[in-house]
């Protein structure tokens, strides 16, 4: 053990954190995160201390956010939020939001464009045999985290079920000029190492906890969710018989629609079905443990009491899940090679296909763009999947002009609303128009939508025909009189 290395309490680890650094913790799509020392940060700050701190992680991280920004300890956050209190803290400018794809921040840290990082802190089942830190429930962007950190803390969670030792594959690609393929053809393909390399002269203390992992409560499927995850599936039915019988690997995130597809999954006639998401929580390693799933590659597993009892009786699990670093899981070569299906989520599309899945009205942010762009970019096809109404119907889901742009038109290949299904694959851009309002919109913006399209084609023409200011007049009427929809004369 390094001398500088001590065994410790959270309170001493915690000491090493200074008010104004910069602390990079571990934990990607809500797993494997520290959990001891930033309780003590809350603690310190809830004794009177000033302590604020600039936050990165590899991806989303609720219980963090929720934690430390409910305390506002946080006065920078990169690369993505997950909690109410630091979306109303950025909304309102009392923190700092440097949002970024996930398949970006591999590069940025490498690169040092966050700065110096203080003190990094991970969680871990413990070391190898060769000195290497074994993750927990995810692995994320640990790797860069740890590399880039002047200091370590290393919680070791006896908590976390020692079956998910051996999981883990992670390979670092190289950075330029010597990068090479990454070389991984299939889901459950191994290509890498079970642990990560790192610097033990770093380590400054490891802290030893006992702190079961728990997501808390989902969002679950609702009669809409149900009906969006029935169109999904009528046409994925259709796409295999094209396809030859071929169901290609699935990128699902999370929420309500999630929840609903998995569910429709489990009673589908879909089998041997393979996995490769950011994240994937207890719906999807539902499939894994009834046998209708064959092979997951996941960034993290988000845990719960059955989520454990999955990973304890499953058989073959090693050969079968996958814990990979994001830069693999999010991998623009590895998710166009293996031809995923991406299904995702937004807060609102424009008649053309474009999609904002972070801020509300353009303008007060949500959550963040995430790693969504970057698989449907990518991958063989990208499907978005939206409520066609909220609140009650005062929102159209479906909008002349997105307010805030994420996702791209060229990057959507099929949309999806409770009402019904727009294939967009081979249409231009009024033909797309077309598509989706005839097909996605609710029938109470469906005259609305089509009449705003109409008149943008005699008015101004074009390839792809826009009313700036018509269209804006969407959210200034949302904003004025509480609803999107015109009043009737």
């Amino acid at each position: 053990m390094s001398e500088k290395m001590i065994k410790g309490s959270a309170e001493q680890a915690a000491g090493l954190i200074k008010n104004g650094m910069t602390v990079a913790m571990g934990g990607w799509a809500m797993a494997g995160y520290p959990k001891a020392v930033p309780e003590e940060l809350v603690r310190r700050v809830q004794n009177g201390e000033e302590l604020s701190i600039n936050l990165i992680t590899g991806a989303n991280v609720p219980w963090l956010d929720d934690k430390l920004g409910a305390e506002g300890i946080v006065a920078r956050r990169a690369p993505m939020i997950a909690s109410r209190a630091l979306a109303a803290q950025t909304n309102n400018g009392t923190m700092r939001y440097v949002e970024q794809q996930m398949n970006k921040m591999p590069k940025l840290l490498r690169r040092g464009s966050f700065g110096r990082i203080d003190v990094a802190v991970v969680e871990a089942l413990g070391f190898d045999d060769d000195g290497n830190l074994i993750p927990t429930s995810s692995v994320g962007m640990a790797h860069y985290l740890l590399d880039a950190a002047e200091h370590i803390i290393v919680e070791i969670n006896r908590a976390q079920p020692e079956r998910l030792r051996r999981l883990h594959d992670i390979h670092i690609p190289a950075a330029p000029p010597e990068t090479e393929p990454i070389p991984l053809t299939r889901v459950n393909q191994r290509i890498g190492e079970s642990s990560i390399a790192v610097d033990r002269s770093k380590i400054r203390f490891i802290v030893e906890t006992d702190i079961p992992e728990r997501m808390g409560a989902q969002p679950r499927g609702t009669e809409v969710t149900g009906r969006i995850a029935s169109h999904l599936f009528n046409f994925l039915e259709l796409e295999v018989k094209k396809g030859g019988g071929f169901l290609p690997p699935v990128q699902l995130g999370f929420g309500s629609i999630a929840d609903s597809i998995a569910s429709a999954f489990a009673h589908s006639s879909f089998a041997d079905l393979q996995f490769f998401c950011g994240g994937v929580t207890e719906p999807v390693l539902e499939l894994f443990a009834s046998g209708r799933a064959a092979a997951i590659t996941a960034g993290g597993i988000g845990m719960s009491e059955r989520v454990e009892e999955i990973i304890q009786s499953v058989p073959d699990l090693r050969d079968r899940l996958v814990l990979r670093n994001g830069d693999i899981t999010n991998s623009s070569e590895v998710i166009s090679r293996l031809g995923l299906i991406a299904l995702n989520t937004g807060i609102e599309m424009d008649i053309y296909g474009n999609v904002n899945s972070s801020h509300i009205s353009g303008s007060r942010v949500v959550n963040g763009i995430g790693g969504g762009a970057g698989f449907a970019q990518n991958a063989g096809l990208s499907v978005m999947m939206i409520p066609s109404v909220a609140k009650g119907g005062a929102i159209s889901g479906i909008v002349p002009m997105v307010s805030h742009l994420d996702i791209n038109e060229h990057d959507i290949d099929v949309v999806i609303t409770e009402n019904g299904l727009a294939d967009l694959r081979g249409l231009d851009d009024g033909e797309r128009a077309d598509a989706i309002i005839a097909n996605c919109a609710a029938d109470s913006y469906k005259a609305q939508l089509s009449g705003y399209l109409k008149s943008a084609r005699e008015r101004v023409g074009g390839h792809h025909p826009q009313l700036i200011e018509e269209a804006s007049a969407w959210h200034r009427r949302l904003k004025e009189e509480g609803s999107m929809l015109e009043k009737q004369s």
